[in-house]
């Protein structure tokens, strides 16, 4: 196997840039996401790597090769689609080997790796099936086999389990995971489904009109986000954002609500000069409960408002109050006695705040 770096890789399609400068590296094994809203770049840098689209400007390395004029054919990559790709007159077994035999492999290391490959994907028994005869999910794992056989020193994989339903995702997800963790393989993955990236990822690439937001591992991303689309993307239900002031007494306060801040904010606020001034505060639903269920509810870390909506999940219920003609989502325990129209007091876990530029949309770390 072997790493990808990326280096000022831009592309352009006429006057539209697609990709901005991009600066990565996919260390060797990794597995790593990259993620966005529709139309931010991800498919386009995965093509540019794989070879199926030009470079403007910039330079990709697989291992120490400089790749950009290499054809794709002899990058020594292998690319699963989204749409499977597969040879409908072909059964299963010809349509994984279908690559190796144009390389002019051995018949019986042809033989070899598609067993292999069908024993690891547990699609042994439909080696002699065509791709009508098969489900979603089998054909997802054919494609993968079909990349697997290749032994390739990259996985490209483009938006692979969006064609299948909610149920067999949350399943391939994890058969993915397991593969990885079985191959040692390196993989880039692009998707726009945060979920999927939060799951499976080493590390996340987030990106936005074609400029990388952040690079970081799952968890750091979730806890440390970089500015307020990271925030807002990352984690779901979404981040509530509040317009806030910073006191004298260093708290937060608006219409609504005022809040204490913790030693880790104040110590913010400080060092930025927040004093006075107007920054939007990030409160994740998750971070946010029925007061009525905390023994440390008190005035300086609750907020309370009248409930609009509740949304009974099961395990949680998603609460949503009213504040000054927006809305704010908490996830709380399903004990709670939350009604739409009557009010309802959140406590919020001030630990977990954050603190962003109104401006600049910016975290301040």
């Amino acid at each position: 196997m072997a790493r990808v770096v990326l280096k000022n890789l831009t592309k352009k399609f006429e006057d539209v840039i697609a990709v901005n400068n991009i600066n990565a590296t996919v260390e060797d094994r990794e597995f790593v996401v990259l993620v966005g809203p529709s139309g931010c770049g991800k498919t386009t840098t995965l093509r540019m790597i794989a070879g199926l689209e030009e470079v403007t400007e910039g330079e990709i390395y697989i291992g120490d090769r400089l790749v950009n004029d290499v054809p794709p054919k002899d990058r020594d990559i292998a690319m699963v689609f989204q749409n499977y790709a597969l040879y409908p007159h072909m059964n299963v077994y010809d349509n994984m080997a279908f690559g190796l035999r144009l390389r002019k492999t051995p018949r019986d290391e042809i033989e070899r790796r598609v067993r292999e490959a069908a024993r690891i994907l547990a699609i042994e028994e439909l080696l002699h099936r065509k791709p009508k005869q098969l489900s979603g999910g089998q054909r997802q794992r054919v494609a993968l086999g079909r990349a697997i056989v290749r032994n390739p020193k990259v996985f490209l994989m483009d938006e692979p389990l969006s064609n299948l339903d909610a149920k067999l995702r949350v399943q391939m997800r994890a058969e993915l995971a397991k593969l990885h963790s079985r191959l040692q393989a390196t993989i880039i993955y692009v998707t726009h489904d945060q979920t999927e990236a939060m799951t499976m990822a080493d590390r996340i690439v987030i990106l936005k009109d074609g400029v990388i937001q952040q690079i970081g591992t799952p968890q750091e991303v979730y806890d440390h986000p970089n500015n307020m689309f990271v925030a807002g993307f990352i984690g779901s239900p979404a981040m509530n954002f509040v317009d806030v002031v910073v006191t004298e007494d260093m708290k937060l306060t608006c219409k609504n609500f005022t809040l204490d801040t913790p030693d880790i904010l104040r110590k913010v606020i400080k060092e930025n000069n927040l004093i006075g001034k107007e920054v939007v505060l990030g409160i994740r639903p998750e971070d946010l409960e029925d007061s009525a269920f905390v023994s440390g509810a008190r005035e300086g870390n609750t907020i309370t408002a009248n409930v609009e909506v509740t949304e009974p999940m099961g395990a949680e219920v998603y609460v949503y109050i009213g504040l000054d003609g927006m809305l704010m989502n908490a996830r709380v325990t399903p004990k709670t006695k939350a009604k739409d129209g009557e009010p309802i007091t959140l406590w919020v876990d001030l630990e977990r705040m954050h603190l962003f530029d109104k401006e600049t949309e910016k975290a301040y770390i």
